[in-house]
């Protein structure tokens, strides 16, 4: 039987192949979406979270760089840095690295390679922090000049601390960037992905009309009309042209048809309008799917939501990026600067105020000091100012506790407003004046003591992290000036100290020229002595023989002498024996005293453990300045001999005093010992025979005035 070719075994086989070909477009549409879905959960589970814990760590070493620094600059024991250091060390960084850990099992091995030496780098960092934290634990540390000198070096620039930091930053940057790049990457795959499914969208439409205009003319020759109309639509989006009105439905199988046409253009509409906006950036652009199981539609929005979502934790990555960023490099900044020394406190604050206007973009600043020199009338002092309207601040004077500056002082707390009293203050410009939008007020407090308040206000709002950055810094302007006021005080005390001097320089010139008049006198005095001397000679001549008598006497006695000599030997390696030592610290405490030593003072040892010893000394003696340099002057290498005197019981010693630098195996200094001979007694016949020699003088003198 021959095979009839009729219009149904020809719609039989159009169809046939219109449902293979939307079978492998659906094939291939679902293998899309399910490449897409696994870029888009390696993207959320992977890279975002990786990229995030990196950054979180490298924020970590940049903080740790800061806070070495400023353990390295405090001498208390117990500072906010010190604290953030520790929380750093023992909490805060093993927490981050086992988070790291967990989420590098999924890396590549060259990234987790690179993680671990990452790791080791910073342990090894840690391990230098340490160091650095026990040679400074406490106040007392950093009067160790050697142990000072070693950290200041680490924490250098060119230190070892500040090496190991920055080299951990770099390959941390590197490991971000690497992370970014795979993720763009990513990224770009799911877009070329979603362009290629567009594209099929689109050619499976255009080949889907054709099909429906094959088997629409084979259907009928009698549907001319409705036909023509069918082929003249398809053609027309053959050509990626969509027509404006739709297809008359009729109550026929071509009207159905017709009626599905519509509902396809209308479908393809939406989908080509609503990838040009996916492709624009535009997130919020709407879409309804053409039915609740419409798979492609609803594919599309889970790509939408899903792009949309990469979007946004990229643009809110990027913001907390910058915040932590610009706070960071703003401490830096202000840290360096501060560690800055300067002549004088003005300048200073001049120098913090213009460049923390500038940094938070403000428009207007004033920076106050709480002047407490009379400590009966405490107030507010404009100390530096920028941009601010001079008939408002002529008078730079604010008592504690008026005016919103003087409430921050005695609140203790930030002020922030954005509804700003009328005629309060006003930024003037090129344009006229103008009211600001916000205003802040920060107390400069360190350990919970005010020593200032900076007020800014600026055209501009105040964000959160501004807010608290200017908190940060105020600890540290807190602190440089409390720092300032007492090296002014010590600056004033020293030039009284000064003038002091100069006043017992000129008593020393009159007591000089005293000295040389009473030399005159012994010179006199001498020369009478001399003839005296001459007139002796014969009474001494008349006991020669006596003195010949008496040599013969004393030759029988060396023999006794050469055995006394040898008795004497024996007291000398005794009386070497039983010379006083003690030992001191480097802060020139007694840490060690021999018992000959504690006899000559009188005390013991306990008395004598933990002082000082120019506690000992007469006010003159401690004084001197090889006594106040002498641990300086032994540190380098020297040996300091001198007689000192000291007070001991309100009685006067004189010692003969050898200092000698000891040294433990490691080479670092260790103590000082010294040697003590007693010259108490000597020293107390001089001082008779000097008070002697001043009485004769006396006499003379008065000798004189008698003969004149």
């Amino acid at each position: 039987m021959k095979f009839r070719f009729t219009i149904a075994n020809k719609i039989g086989i159009g169809f046939g192949v219109l449902m293979i070909f939307v079978f492998l477009t659906s094939v291939f549409s679902w293998s899309t979406l399910q490449l897409n879905l696994s870029i888009s959960r390696d993207i959320d589970a992977l890279y975002q979270p990786s990229t995030k814990y990196v950054d979180e760590l490298s924020i970590m070493m940049t903080e740790s760089k800061m806070l070495i620094k400023n353990w390295v600059a405090e001498r208390n024991d117990s500072t906010e840095y010190k604290l953030q250091l520790i929380k750093l060390q023992e909490t805060k960084y093993p927490q981050l690295k086992n988070s790291i850990k967990q989420l590098s099992e999924k890396w590549e091995i060259a990234d987790q390679n690179k993680l671990d030496s990452i790791f080791q780098s910073i342990d090894l960092l840690m391990i230098e922090h340490k160091k650095i934290m026990n040679q400074l634990a406490s106040a007392s540390d950093y009067d160790n000049t050697t142990n000072r000198w070693d950290a200041d070096a680490n924490v250098e620039e060119n230190g070892i601390v500040m090496k190991i930091t920055d080299r951990i930053l770099k390959m941390l940057s590197d490991l971000s960037s690497k992370f970014d790049d795979r993720m763009a990457k990513e990224n770009a795959n799911m877009s070329a992905s979603f362009n290629n499914f567009k594209n099929l969208i689109i050619w499976s439409g255009v080949i889907l009309f054709f099909a429906i205009l094959i088997i629409a003319f084979i259907v009928t020759n009698t549907l001319v009309r409705p036909i023509n109309l069918l082929k003249k639509i398809l053609i027309n989006m053959s050509k990626g042209e969509l027509p404006e009105k739709e297809v008359e439905a009729q109550s026929d199988e071509i009207g159905e048809m017709g009626k599905a046409l519509n509902d396809l253009i209308n479908g393809l509409r939406k989908i080509s309008q609503f990838s040009k906006e996916i492709g624009k950036g535009n997130y919020e652009s709407g879409f309804e799917p053409l039915g609740s199981n419409d798979e492609l539609g609803n594919s599309l929005l889970l790509m939408r939501d899903n792009l949309k979502k990469a979007s946004e934790d990229a643009e809110m990555r990027r913001i907390e990026n910058f915040q932590r960023s610009w706070t960071s490099q703003g401490l830096a900044e202000f840290g360096e600067m501060l560690r800055e020394s300067k002549d004088s406190l003005e300048e200073l604050t001049n120098q913090i105020l213009t460049r923390l206007v500038r940094y938070l973009d403000a428009s207007v600043g004033g920076l106050f000091i709480i002047n407490d020199d009379n400590k009966q009338d405490t107030f507010l002092e404009l100390i530096a100012y920028y941009a601010y309207d001079r008939r408002k601040y002529v008078e730079k004077r604010i008592e504690i506790g008026q005016t919103l500056v003087g409430q921050c002082v005695l609140e203790n707390e930030t002020i922030f407003m954005s509804e700003i009293p009328k005629d309060y203050i006003h930024i003037t410009s090129g344009m006229g004046k103008d009211d600001p939008r916000s205003l802040l007020i920060v107390p400069l407090k360190l350990n919970q003591q005010v020593y200032g308040v900076v007020e800014l206000a600026s055209l501009n709002n105040f964000e959160n992290y501004q807010i608290e950055f200017v908190e940060k810094i105020g600890e540290s302007i807190a602190s440089t000036i409390s720092s300032a006021k007492i090296n002014l005080h010590t600056s004033k005390l020293l030039q009284e100290s000064n003038e002091k001097s100069e006043r017992l320089t000129k008593q020393e010139e009159e007591s000089r020229k005293q000295i040389e008049e009473m030399e005159k006198s012994i010179i006199e005095y001498r020369a009478i002595e001399e003839r005296e001397k001459e007139q002796n000679k014969t009474i001494i001549n008349q006991y020669k023989s006596e003195i010949s008598i008496l040599r013969k006497v004393n030759d029988e006695h060396n023999s006794e002498m050469d055995k006394t000599k040898m008795d004497f030997k024996n007291i000398e390696q005794a009386v070497d024996n039983s010379i006083g030592t003690y030992s001191l610290s480097i802060n020139g405490e007694f840490i060690e005293a021999n018992d000959r030593f504690l006899k000559m003072t009188g005390l013991s040892f306990n008395e004598l453990k933990g002082k000082k010893l120019d506690d000992l000394m007469s006010e003159e003696q401690a004084k001197e300045i090889d006594i106040q340099n002498f641990i300086p002057n032994l540190l380098s290498g020297h040996i300091f001999r001198k007689t000192n005197h000291y007070m001991i019981n309100s009685e006067s010693h004189w010692f003969y005093e050898t200092f000698t630098p000891f040294y433990d195996e490691g080479g670092k200094f260790a103590k000082i010992f010294c040697i003590v001979t007693d010259f108490t007694h000597s020293k107390a016949k001089e001082l008779e025979q000097e008070a002697i020699v001043l009485k004769m003088q006396e006499d003379i003198k008065k000798l004189r005035q008698r003969m004149i």
